[in-house]
C-alpha cells in the first residue's frame, strides 16, 4: 500500500492516537478531512486482498450452510433464521475504548447507565468496555461488571505505531490481548472466563497472527473488523455476526485480514455510520462520509448542536431498522463527550432516550449479550424474547448471581509508582486503582511493580 493509501486509512478508521486535548484532537481531523477529500476526487480505492499468513494455520474453505449452523457456526453473511425481519429484536451495541477513568464514569457513564434508559424487559441498558491497561479504574472496572457491563480486551500497551500491530507475531499479540485479560482478572476481580472479547488498537487488524492468539487463548469474538460494504449507505443490509471456520465475505478496508479457518470464533463487524458532512464525497452528494467509529465522524454543520447528533444517529438507526436488522454499534471514546464538546454528549443521551422510550424492540446490550441471541435464540421473534423473563439472553437477573455476586473488590489505597521505566514509560509516575482481591478471591496487596507487558501482574502471584 503506499504512503498517500497508509494516510487515508489512518484518516479514515484511526483518526485518534493519544491526543493532549480536545482541541488537537480536532484539529488533526482538519488535517485528515482534507486527505478524505483528496482521496474521493482521485477516486482511491483500496484493495480488499489479503495477505498470506505467516502463522501455520489451516487456510478456510467456501462456507457450506448445510454443515455451519448456530450454536458453533455461522456463515457470513448469514442472516437469523426468523424471516419476518419486523419481527426481530433490534441490538445496538454502545461501546467504549481505552482506559475506564473515574472522570469518564463520573460524568458520563454514572448519568447514562443509572436506571434513566431501560431495554424492553425493563432492565438497565449496558455496554462493552474495551480496556487498556494505562489509567484504568479497576475498582470501577469490577462495579461495572456487577451491573452487567461487559469487560473485554483492547491490548496492554496500546502503541500508537500501527506498524508495531501489523508486524506483530503470535507471541506478540498474546502478550497484549492476553496480558490484559490477566490485568483484569487480576485487578478487577473477575474471572478470566467471564472476559471474552477484543478489539484491536486503531482497529488494526493483525491478520492470522492475531487470530490465531485470540483462538490459542480461548477468546469467543473480536470486534475489530470494519465494513463499508455492509454499513454505512448499505446499513440496511448489515453483515450479521459469523464465525470464522470458514472463509469471509466480508470487506477488508484495513489489512491484513485472516484467511485461515479459526473454529467456533466469532467476528462482529463494526458497520459503518453515515455522518454529517455532506457533500464532501462528490459521488455521493447528498450524504455525509462513513465513521466507523462514533468519533469519528465528521459534524460539518454550520452551528452543529446536540440535534445535530441525534439526527445523525437517528438517521443511521432508522437504515438500520428498515433493513436486516444486523446489528448496529456506537463505537468510540469517551474523550468525544470532554470540555467543550458537551453537546456531543447530549445528543447523544437524547438518542438514547428516544430509542428507549419509542421502540418496544430495541435492545441496549453488550456485545456477548448480542452474540448469545444469534448463537442460540435466533430463531425467535421479539415478543418471544421477552416471554422468556430471566432465561432471556437479555435478561439482568444472572447479574444478582454467582458468579457476579461472589465477587468483592475490597478497593486498596491506590497504588503509587514513581519513575516507570519501561519500553513504553520513561520515568513517569502512575498510580493504579485496584481491588484488594483476585477474581478468586486471594487477598492482594499493590504489586511490587508496575504492571506491563510480559509482567501482567506486576509480581502478584498467582498471576492466572
Amino acid at each position: 500500500m503506499s504512503t498517500f493509501e497508509n494516510q487515508f486509512v489512518a484518516v479514515l478508521y484511526k483518526p485518534y492516537l493519544k491526543f493532549n486535548s480536545v482541541i488537537q484532537f480536532h484539529l488533526v481531523f482538519r488535517m485528515g478531512v482534507r486527505l478524505i477529500l483528496l482521496a474521493s476526487i482521485v477516486g482511491l480505492t483500496l484493495s480488499a486482498t489479503t495477505q498470506g499468513p505467516e502463522s501455520n494455520c489451516p487456510r478456510a474453505d467456501a462456507c457450506r450452510s448445510d454443515e455451519c449452523f448456530p450454536p458453533e457456526c455461522s456463515c457470513s453473511g448469514a442472516e437469523p433464521v426468523l424471516e419476518d425481519r419486523e419481527d426481530r429484536p433490534q441490538i445496538v451495541y454502545l461501546t467504549y475504548d481505552d482506559a475506564f477513568s473515574a472522570y469518564a464514569e463520573e460524568n458520563f457513564y454514572r448519568s447514562l447507565f443509572n436506571g434513566t434508559f431501560k431495554n424492553p424487559d425493563g432492565c438497565d441498558i449496558r455496554a462493552t468496555h474495551f480496556l487498556t491497561a494505562q489509567y484504568t479504574d479497576y475498582t470501577l472496572v469490577n462495579k461495572y461488571w456487577k451491573k452487567g457491563h461487559e469487560m473485554a480486551s483492547h491490548s496492554i500497551t496500546h502503541r500508537s505505531s500501527t506498524d508495531y500491530w501489523k508486524a506483530l507475531n503470535v507471541t506478540g499479540w498474546r502478550n497484549e490481548i492476553e496480558g490484559l485479560r490477566k490485568m483484569i482478572s487480576q485487578f478487577a476481580a473477575i474471572p478470566k472466563e467471564e472476559i471474552t472479547g477484543f478489539r484491536a488498537p486503531f482497529l488494526q487488524l493483525g491478520g492470522d497472527e492475531m487470530f490465531t492468539a485470540l483462538q490459542q487463548d480461548g477468546f469467543k469474538y473480536d470486534c475489530s473488523w470494519a465494513s463499508r460494504d455492509y454499513g454505512y449507505l448499505k446499513l440496511d443490509v448489515g453483515l450479521f455476526p459469523y464465525t470464522l471456520d470458514y472463509e469471509t465475505v466480508q470487506d477488508c478496508p484495513v489489512e491484513p485480514c485472516p484467511t485461515c479457518s479459526y473454529p467456533g470464533l466469532w467476528v462482529q463487524p463494526m458497520l459503518d455510520l453515515e455522518d454529517r458532512w455532506i457533500g464532501a464525497d462528490p459521488t455521493h452528494p447528498n450524504n455525509g462520509m462513513p465513521c466507523s467509529m462514533l468519533d469519528a465522524c465528521i459534524i460539518m454543520d454550520d452551528v452543529p448542536t446536540k440535534d445535530t447528533v441525534k439526527e445523525m444517529l437517528m438517521t443511521n438507526f432508522l437504515r438500520n431498522r428498515n433493513g436486516t436488522r444486523a446489528p448496529m454499534g456506537l463505537y468510540m471514546h469517551a474523550g468525544w463527550f470532554y470540555g467543550e464538546y458537551s453537546w456531543h454528549y447530549e445528543g447523544y443521551k437524547d438518542f438514547l432516550q428516544e430509542i428507549t422510550e419509542n421502540y418496544d424492540d430495541v435492545w441496549i446490550v453488550p456485545v456477548n449479550a448480542g452474540l448469545d441471541y444469534f448463537q442460540n435464540h435466533n430463531n425467535l421473534t421479539n415478543t418471544e424474547i421477552l416471554a422468556l423473563g430471566d432465561d432471556s439472553p437479555f435478561s439482568c437477573s444472572k447479574f444478582s448471581q454467582p458468579p457476579y455476586s461472589n465477587s468483592r473488590c475490597d478497593a486498596l489505597t491506590p497504588c503509587r509508582y514513581e519513575n516507570v521505566d519501561n519500553s513504553d514509560i520513561h520515568n513517569q509516575e502512575r498510580y493504579m486503582h485496584i481491588c484488594g482481591r483476585t477474581s478468586t478471591n486471594t487477598a492482594q496487596k499493590c504489586p511490587p511493580t508496575y504492571p506491563w507487558l510480559g509482567d501482567p501482574c506486576g509480581g502478584n502471584e498467582p498471576c492466572l
